[in-house]
């Protein structure tokens, strides 16, 4: 499994251990319900952005108390329109400002002076 995952997502190469994968893992497993399994069924998830895909559309169905144990995958794949209304059943423009405000809070957090 851990072959065919690899060799259909070869860019997973660049990406760093500390700063990407292990982020990325861990929210799969400590958030979404995941496990290797779903590396092996979705190894596209490592190509995505946690702070601007992964996370914002988890916290958003989180946010509705509408997000599903094990999270689907598929939710990350689909484009912003069909996640918001067919996924989160509410508008685009909804889900765009709390994602921006997801962003900026999280931009906030990492950049402020201490």
């Amino acid at each position: 499994d851990i072959v065919t995952t690899i060799s259909r997502l070869s860019q997973v190469f660049s990406l760093s251990v500390e700063n990407s994968l292990k982020p990325k893992y861990d929210y799969l497993t400590e958030e979404l319900g995941g496990n290797v399994r779903t590396v092996t069924s979705f190894p596209a998830y490592f190509s995505l952005s946690l702070e601007k895909r992964i996370k914002p559309r988890h916290r958003f169905l989180v946010a509705l108390k509408k997000d599903p144990h094990p999270f689907p995958m598929k939710y990350f794949s689909i484009n912003d329109a069909d996640f918001a209304t067919k996924v989160a059943k509410c508008s685009l423009k909804d889900f765009h400002n709390f994602r921006d405000h997801e962003m900026l809070r999280a931009f906030n957090s990492k950049n402020s002076i201490r």
